[in-house]
């Protein structure tokens, strides 16, 4: 049972079996918060909405208060509402008696909170069906498990943990079914919570896995990779393990990828309008364009595919097979963007987002750019043959500040997302980058401390 009804909630709390709903938003970070209420209260009153505090939407991932036009003291620090999509409402089976929904993010007023990433998207949603189009996606997302709870990795300060396996398995069968334990408590309990898995296989690094999800339309996608990230870390945690979705989590380790592919149908979702079999290599006009678009703008968008500092350690290694050109090709890894599949499975891969970023802002900037290609017509390039990393192509940004600095000055971006929204993820990179270049870290002491 992967959805409930309102009738169906009713039944199973009057019986006990349900006795407490989640009703959580998503961060800027893709992070779902909110708040646990009794089943019969969501039932009598908090199925309307239940006040969240707006500093969810003006913290970074540790929860330190930025400077935002959004939230600040001038505000109040204001509440906004958290409406609750009653769509999503379904069990949630790894905290016996519990519901979970997913929310909306609304102002007192009413009016849809502009820079909530689950807007966002939508937005890009409405403009696609508006142009007659239907994006469906899929994420697959790569992390590390470790053999640590949250306490004994801050007493070794996050370095020289125990990894799940101590060796590469990648595509590996065998410590699939050592660690079937845990691991297929992951897929069972998503698949009970209606996040249907497509795959799970062991990565290249220590400890790594990765799982894909079966595609679906784009918002449903992004629901389900909230819901998946939060749900593993909380299965983890209570299997004294612990997961972590960085980027890049050790210098001497693979990258965690956050791969998202994107295909676009007719409204009624019955034909891929990327797909001309007459066409060279089998690509419509209006899938060049859509690849056009987010190649042209991904330089411009990258702030959303790569959000944090750590990110960008992923992209400049690129033998973990990370890109970092303009790049696409067909069937090639080592390209950013990547065509493949035929007819209905005609799709681009997005490469460039790691594991940490947030899929309702990767996906509404694929859509964001992709549908800008389309209105303007923009054609691609020949597709790459071999190795695009090591061919002299122009480059993503490097580093999360140059990534700002490209955002900062893009009309197109403030067009395309709104200029409120642009603003508010720059704030969140300008928090992101103070707070770096404030601490003193462990490469600054074992670089200079001896030495200087």
């Amino acid at each position: 049972m992967a959805r409930l009804s309102i009738e169906e909630l009713s039944r199973l709390t009057a019986s006990g079996e349900i006795n407490s709903v989640i009703v959580a938003g998503v961060d800027m970070q893709g992070k779902l918060f909110g708040k646990r209420v009794p089943a019969r209260y969501f039932l009598e009153e908090a199925r309307e909405g239940i006040h969240t505090c707006a500093l969810n939407l003006a913290w970074d991932v540790s929860l330190n208060f930025g400077e935002f036009d959004y939230c600040n003291w001038d505000t109040g620090v204001h509440d906004m509402k958290t409406i609750p999509d009653l769509s999503t409402l379904r069990p949630y089976p790894w905290s016996p008696g519990t519901a979970l929904v997913l929310a909306d993010l609304e102002e007192k007023s009413g009016e849809a909170v502009s820079i909530a990433p689950r807007n966002i998207l939508k937005r890009q949603i409405a403009k696609a069906e508006g142009m007659g189009f239907k994006a469906y996606a899929a994420s697959e997302i790569e992390f590390y498990v470790f053999k640590e709870t949250s306490d004994s990795a801050r007493e070794k300060n996050f370095a020289n943990l125990k990894p799940l396996f101590p060796y590469p398995i990648d595509y590996s069968i065998y410590r699939l079914t050592v660690d079937h334990w845990f691991l297929g408590q992951l897929t069972s309990n998503l698949e009970a919570v209606g996040v249907p898995i497509e795959a799970l296989k062991g990565e290249w690094g220590n400890g790594q896995v990765e799982l894909n999800v079966r595609y679906a339309e784009a918002l449903e996608m992004a629901d389900r990779t909230a819901i998946y990230k939060n749900g593993i870390k909380e299965m983890a945690a209570l299997n004294q393990l612990m997961v972590t979705f960085m980027a890049k989590q050790d210098t001497n380790d693979s990258g965690s990828s956050g791969h998202t592919h994107i295909s676009l149908w007719d409204t009624e979702g019955s034909v891929n309008v990327l797909h001309d079999p007459d066409k060279e290599y089998g690509l419509s006009e209006t899938g060049r364009y859509f690849l056009g678009g987010m190649l042209a703008l991904a330089p411009e968008l990258m702030v959303f595919y790569a959000p944090y500092v750590n990110s960008y350690k992923r992209l400049m290694d690129f033998g973990s097979g990370a890109p970092n050109t303009i790049s696409w090709g067909i069937d090639n890894r080592s390209t950013s963007f990547r065509f493949d599949g035929k007819g209905k499975s005609s799709r681009f891969e997005n490469r460039v987002p790691g594991a940490d970023a947030n899929h309702y802002l990767v996906i509404a900037a694929m859509m964001a750019s992709g549908l800008y290609g389309i209105e303007h017509r923009i054609d691609i390039p020949e597709p790459i043959k071999g190795n695009a990393g090591v061919m002299d192509l122009r480059k993503l940004p490097t580093n999360l500040y140059e990534a700002r600095k490209i955002l900062e000055g893009s009309e197109i971006a403030r067009e395309l997302l709104g200029d409120e929204v642009v603003r508010h993820y720059l704030q969140a990179v300008d928090l992101e980058l103070k707070e770096y270049f404030t601490v003193v870290t462990d490469w600054e002491r074992r670089k200079y401390f001896e030495f200087i």
